[in-house]
C-alpha cells in the first residue's frame, strides 16, 4: 500500500487527474488488446448491448442511489467519532507541531472534506454512467458504447477510491496503526 499512500497525501486535484488517467489507459490496453480481432466494432457493439449496457445501467443507478443516501451518514459520523475527538485533534496538534488552540477547523477536517468531494463526484459519476448506458449506449457507434464502457471504467476507479480513503478514516477510528 506504499504506493497508494503516496497517491492518498497528493492534492485532491492530483488525484482526480491520476483517476481519469488510470481509467483511460485502462480502456486503452483493452482496446489494443482487442483492436486485431475481425469483426471488433459488430461484436464489441453486440455484446455491449446484449450483456452489458442492461447491467451497467442497473448496476450504477442502485450505487448512485446508495451512496446519496449513504453520503451524510458516513461524513456526519466520520467527523463526530474521528475528527472531532480530543485524541484526533491532539494527534494533530503533534504532527503539525502546534498548540490546539492554533488548530484551525478547515485544515482539521480536509480529509473529511476530501472523502466528501469523491464520494460526491462518485454519485454524480454512477448516475452519469447509468444515464448514458441508455442513451449513447444504445448507439451503434463503436466509440459510443466504449465511451459508456470508459465512463463505467473511471466510475469504478472513484468509487475504489472512496473505499480506501473511507476504510483509512475506520483505521484511524479504531485506532489501528496505518502501515
Amino acid at each position: 500500500m506504499f504506493l497508494y499512500d503516496w497517491f492518498i497525501r497528493k492534492r485532491i486535484s492530483i488525484q482526480y487527474l491520476m483517476l481519469v488517467i488510470f481509467s483511460a489507459l485502462s480502456l486503452t490496453g483493452l482496446y489494443f488488446l482487442y483492436r486485431n480481432s475481425p469483426d471488433v466494432s459488430t461484436k464489441f457493439f453486440e455484446f455491449h448491448h446484449k450483456n452489458l449496457r442492461g447491467y451497467l445501467f442497473s448496476g450504477f443507478i442502485s450505487v448512485g442511489s446508495f451512496l446519496l443516501s449513504l453520503h451524510t451518514f458516513v461524513i456526519v459520523n466520520l467527523r463526530d467519532k474521528v475528527f472531532s475527538t480530543k485524541e484526533y485533534k491532539e494527534a494533530y496538534a503533534l504532527a503539525y507541531e502546534i498548540t490546539e488552540a492554533d488548530i484551525k477547523e478547515s485544515e482539521l477536517y480536509k480529509p473529511l472534506d476530501n472523502l466528501s468531494s469523491f464520494i460526491n463526484t462518485s454519485i454524480i459519476l454512477s448516475l452519469t454512467t447509468a444515464i448514458s448506458q441508455f442513451t449513447l449506449g444504445l448507439s451503434t457507434n463503436l466509440y459510443a458504447c466504449l465511451f459508456c464502457v470508459w465512463l463505467a471504467i473511471l466510475t469504478i476507479c472513484f468509487l475504489l477510491h472512496c473505499l480506501i480513503i473511507i476504510r483509512i478514516n475506520i483505521r484511524i477510528f479504531l485506532k489501528q496503526k496505518i502501515r
